[in-house]
C-alpha cells in the first residue's frame, strides 16, 4: 500500500498489494460509494444495439437508483436520457418497448417528449411559471457504441469511450463483436455483492477446484466432476491475468515449468479426439463457447487420426469452412491476431466476455440499490449467425437462479459456490481476500481502478 493510498483511503477500505478487505464486499456505506462515486463517473454498457433496432424502440437501464432510457432516434442514431419526467420525476418508461405514437410519455401528466427528449406538450403550459427551454425536456447523458453495445456515462465530461475502453477495441475488432446476436440470455437475482460474482469469472485459479471434469478431456465429452486429486492440479491450466488502466484479462496457457515435462500428456493433447472433447464438452456442458456449427466440426474431429496438423489448428479451420459454406459472414483473422484477443475479459466495471471466432459468453453484474449482499446477475451467448438464422430471443428471467435447470453444467458450479462464497465474507474468521500474486490479480486491478473514483487514488 502506497502513502498516497493510505492517506487518501479510510484503514478500513484500503488494500494491500496482494489483500483486499472484506468489508469492500459487505459494507452498506462502502456500496453507497460505489453508486455516487464510481458508477456516475464510468463508461457502462446499457444494452445492446439489437435490443433498440427501430426508431422509438427504448430500453431502461437501472444502476443503483439511477434508470436511463436509451432511445433510437428517426436518423437510427442513439440518444440516452435520465429516466425521469421534468414535471415530478415519474419514470417516463419501465423496461423496454417501442414509444407509443411516435412520442416518449409521462403517465402520470400525460407530458410528452420527442425521441431526442425534447419536450413536445405540457397540458395547460400556461399555467406554470416561464423555465429556460432546456428545463422542460429530458436531461440528456452520454451515449457511444462499441461492439455492439450501447455504452452510457453519467459524467459532466467522461473520457472518449474508445480510450476508456483500450486496449480492447483493437484487440477484439477482427472478431467484429458487433456483427453478433444473442443466441440466448438470462437474468436472475443473487444473495451476493455484484464484486463477489464478478470475481468468480475474472480468474481461472478455480478451475481445478471448481471445474475438475476440464482437466479430463482424455474421458470423452462427458468427463466426470469428481473432485481433483493434489497430482491433477499440477498439469491444470495456467491463466495469468494482464492487468490494463481500466480493465483485465486472463488467458488459459500451460506453465512453463510443466509443459515440457510430461511425454504422455504431450503425446495425449496432440490426438484430435482429446481436443474434440473439450470443445464437445463446451456445447454440451456450458451451452456456450461453441455454437451448434462448431460442435459438429468438433464432432468430426474426433473421428481423425493425429495429423502434422495440430488439432486446434485443424479445428478452426473445419469451423470456418462451415460456417462459410452455410451462409455466415464468418470473421477472417490470423492465429496472431486470435491469440491477442481471445481469452477472459473484465471490462470494468461489470461486463465479462469470453470471446471465440464463432460466438462469445458474456456475464453482467449490476449492484443492488441499497444492499450489499444482492446482486443482478445476467449471462448471455452471441453468435455470428447466417442472416436468416438470426433467432428471435428476449431476457429469460427468475427469481433464483435454482428455478432454471438450462445454465450448463459449469456455469451452475460457479452459481452453487457464489452464496457461501459471500456469506463466508460476514464471518469473524475472514478479514479479506488474499490474492494469487499471478491468476488473482485482475481482482486487485478492479479495486484499484475503482479507487481512483472514489478516492481520488492512481496508483498507476
Amino acid at each position: 500500500m502506497t502513502e498516497l493510498t493510505a492517506h487518501r483511503v479510510p484503514q478500513k477500505y484500503a488494500c494491500g498489494e496482494t489483500f483486499v478487505p472484506k468489508s469492500r464486499y459487505i459494507d452498506p456505506e462502502f456500496l453507497q460509494l460505489e453508486l455516487d462515486r464510481l458508477f456516475t463517473q464510468v463508461w457502462q454498457p446499457a444494452c445492446r444495439e439489437e435490443e433498440i433496432p427501430e426508431p422509438g424502440c427504448y430500453y431502461e437501464y437501472c444502476i443503483g437508483r439511477q434508470s436511463i432510457v436509451v432511445v433510437r432516434q428517426k436518423d437510427r442514431s442513439i440518444k440516452a436520457f435520465y429516466n425521469a419526467c421534468a414535471h415530478r420525476g415519474m419514470k417516463i418508461v419501465c423496461g423496454a418497448g417501442v414509444a407509443a405514437e411516435g412520442e416518449l410519455r409521462c403517465g402520470f401528466h400525460g407530458w410528452r417528449y420527442t425521441f431526442d427528449g425534447r419536450s413536445s406538450f405540457v397540458p395547460c403550459r400556461e399555467e406554470f411559471a416561464n423555465r429556460p427551454r432546456e428545463q422542460w425536456g429530458l436531461r440528456p447523458v452520454h451515449v457511444g457504441t462499441w461492439g455492439g453495445w450501447v455504452f452510457i456515462s453519467m459524467a459532466d465530461e467522461p473520457p472518449d469511450l474508445l480510450e476508456w475502453l483500450d486496449p480492447v477495441p483493437t484487440a477484439l475488432a477482427p472478431f467484429r463483436l458487433q456483427d453478433m446476436r444473442y443466441r440466448w440470455r438470462k437474468r436472475t437475482t443473487l444473495p451476493a455483492n455484484y464484486k463477489t460474482v464478478i470475481d468468480a469469472f475474472i480468474e481461472g485459479y478455480h478451475t481445478p477446484g471448481t471445474h475438475p471434469q476440464t482437466l479430463r478431456t482424455a474421458q470423452g465429452p462427458h468427463p466426470s466432476t469428481e473432485p481433483a486429486k493434489p497430482q491433477e492440479y499440477a498439469y491444470a491450466p495456467y491463466t495469468p491475468t494482464i492487468a490494463y488502466r481500466n480493465h483485465s484479462r486472463f488467458i488459459y496457457t500451460q506453465r512453463p515449468e510443466t509443459a515440457e515435462r510430461d511425454k504422455g500428456r504431450r503425446e495425449q493433447a496432440s490426438r484430435p479426439e482429446v481436443f474434440a472433447n473439450a470443445m464437445q464438452y463446451n456445447y454440451l456442458g456450458v451451452n456456450a463457447l461453441v455454437t451448434e456449427r462448431d460442435y459438429r466440426a468438433a464432432q468430426k474431429l474426433a473421428t481423425m487420426e493425429p495429423s502434422e496438423i495440430p488439432p486446434f489448428v485443424l479445428y478452426h479451420q473445419m469451423c470456418e469452412e462451415l460456417a462459410l459454406a452455410e451462409g455466415v459472414d464468418f470473421p477472417r483473422m490470423s492465429m496472431e491476431e486470435y491469440f491477442a484477443g481471445n481469452g477472459d475479459w473484465h471490462i470494468f466495471p461489470t461486463l465479462v466476455i469470453l470471446v471465440e471466432k464463432s460466438c462469445l459468453l458474456g456475464y453482467r453484474m449490476l449492484p443492488d440499490a441499497a444492499d450489499p449482499n444482492k446482486c443482478t446477475f445476467e449471462m448471455f451467448t452471441l453468435e455470428h449467425f447466417a442472416p436468416a438464422e438470426v433467432p428471435e430471443t428476449s431476457w429469460q428471467e427468475f427469481e433464483r437462479w435454482q428455478d432454471h435447470d438450462g445454465w450448463g453444467e459449469l456455469p451452475t458450479q460457479d452459481l452453487q459456490n457464489i452464496e457461501a462464497i459471500h456469506a463466508g465474507m460476514h464471518s469473524r474468521g475472514f478479514d479479506g481476500l488474499w490474492l494469487n500474486t499471478a491468476q488473482e490479480m485482475s481482482i486487485r486491478n478492479e479495486h484499484a481502478i475503482a479507487d481512483r473514483f472514489i478516492f481520488g487514488v492512481d496508483g498507476r
